[in-house]
């Protein structure tokens, strides 16, 4: 089996779960003997190639300049769209446009596109050779913009991939039933993989003395940064040696790190900014509760994470996570009252935390990344 996949986030370049999952994904199916050629954007440091099975080539299509220059006398009329992060619309486009010229010139049997940035590829290529196309979602734009304007332009291109692909994977119960609901998608077609997680990566890291809770992703609505700050608020009000670790950078940070000082937390809260991926495993290893209030989370692979590191977890009732483990504490992620009793009781008692780490892991036993390519190859099966 030939498989040609298009993916827009390649280890070391990532910056959240669809990277995770794309590096994991390919490495696996590789090791069950599926021939794998991924298309990846060429970023600045080289992508991972080492793999077995797996042929990487890096598309060159990254803008050079982030965010065109401007000139104050001649306004681009197109400044907005390009506005998006990093002139983003024009290098989709170049990216796609080259995805296609070069897949024209493989041998595969199926193609496999994530997420909206690789759809134009996928659908172009499946109407020029006749291959069948497996769309992943991992995130819709009403999830990254917390359904308030998610721009038309995007949900339009969502939409079409997901009437386009004969077979559509995505990443939770939930996510499957927004598809259904907002993009009209054929439920026969639209199958649940949970994502998955690598605990060798995670065993046997020290942790350290100490009340420490970690809050981990993006800075923007979608993972509900403010919701975690006034959580912090709640519980030092009943506990003061308690610091709070806020890792990851986005366009909020400004404004947390104003509201921090609004509520007179700032000496208990430290905003680390962009960490190494060493750094977070070590964040993770250090932190006594992991905290994910995330607004919109689809699935949320970082939970998994830190109950690989023995961490206890909280998380919000809508991530997707929260319908595959059962041993971490699950709360409406508005409800910052108790969230911080959540915290407070992990904090406080040394059996809970025990209890919730021991039990927390052993559940990880059963979604490895190996058990995700083997339900990706059922799918592939199924649209051949």
């Amino acid at each position: 089996m030939r498989i040609l996949v298009i993916g827009w986030e390649f280890p070391p370049s990532k910056t959240g779960g669809l990277g995770t999952h794309c590096y994991e994904l390919v490495k696996n199916l590789g090791k069950r003997g599926v021939k794998v050629l991924l298309l990846v954007p060429q970023r600045s440091k080289g992508a991972i190639k080492n793999l077995e099975n797996v042929e990487v080539i890096e598309v060159g299509s990254k803008i050079s300049c982030p965010y065109n220059a401007v000139n104050p006398n001649k306004i681009d009329p197109r400044i907005f769209e390009k506005g998006y992060g990093w002139n983003l619309f024009e290098e989709v486009r170049l990216f796609n446009k080259k995805c296609v010229s070069i897949a024209l010139t493989k041998q595969f049997d199926a193609i496999h596109c994530h997420d909206w940035m690789t759809v134009p590829a996928g659908v172009e290529l499946k109407a020029r050779t006749g291959k069948p196309l497996v769309l992943t979602i991992h995130s819709t734009e009403y999830d990254r913009t917390t359904s308030i304007y998610p721009m038309k332009y995007i949900t339009d291109i969502e939409k079409w991939g997901i009437q386009e692909a004969d077979l559509v994977i995505t990443v939770s119960y939930s996510m499957r039933k927004q598809l259904i609901e907002r993009y009209e998608a054929d439920e026969r077609k639209v199958q649940v993989i949970y994502n998955g997680i690598d605990c060798s990566r995670y065993y046997g890291l020290t942790k350290k003395e100490g009340k420490l809770v970690l809050f981990l992703g993006r800075l923007t609505n979608q993972k509900g940064p403010y919701f975690f700050l006034h959580t912090v608020k709640k519980v030092l009000e009943q506990e003061k040696d308690v610091l709070f670790i806020v890792v990851g950078q986005g366009e909020k940070l400004p404004e947390l790190i104003n509201q921090a000082f609004g509520l007179e937390i700032m000496d208990h809260v430290i905003f680390t900014g962009f960490i190494s991926e060493q750094e977070v495993l070590e964040a993770y290893a250090r932190a006594s509760v992991y905290v994910m209030p995330s607004v919109a989370e689809p699935f949320g692979i970082t939970a998994l994470e830190a109950m690989a590191s023995g961490t206890p977890v909280i998380v919000s009732k809508n991530a997707g996570v929260s319908e595959t483990v059962s041993h971490c504490f699950k709360v409406d992620y508005w409800d910052t009252h108790e969230m911080a009793n959540k915290i407070i009781s992990i904090l406080k008692y040394p059996p809970l935390q025990e209890c919730m780490r021991k039990n927390s892991y052993r559940e990880l036993e059963g979604l490895g990344w190996g058990r995700v390519a083997e339900q990706t190859m059922d799918v592939y099966r199924r649209a051949l």
